[in-house]
């Protein structure tokens, strides 16, 4: 699959902490996204 620049996009997290969140997070911000994320536990973000 291509992998297509996000400059544009906003993309919202769920589960950003740890896990695929956390890796979707860090993939989406090398791509150029604007992410928000959001946890259960504060303090890991």
């Amino acid at each position: 699959m291509a992998r297509k620049p996000l400059q544009d996009k906003v993309a919202l997290i769920t589960g950003s902490s740890r896990g695929i969140g956390l890796a979707t997070a860090r993939e989406l911000a090398a791509r150029g996204a604007r992410i928000v994320l959001n946890a259960r536990p504060g303090p890991r973000l």
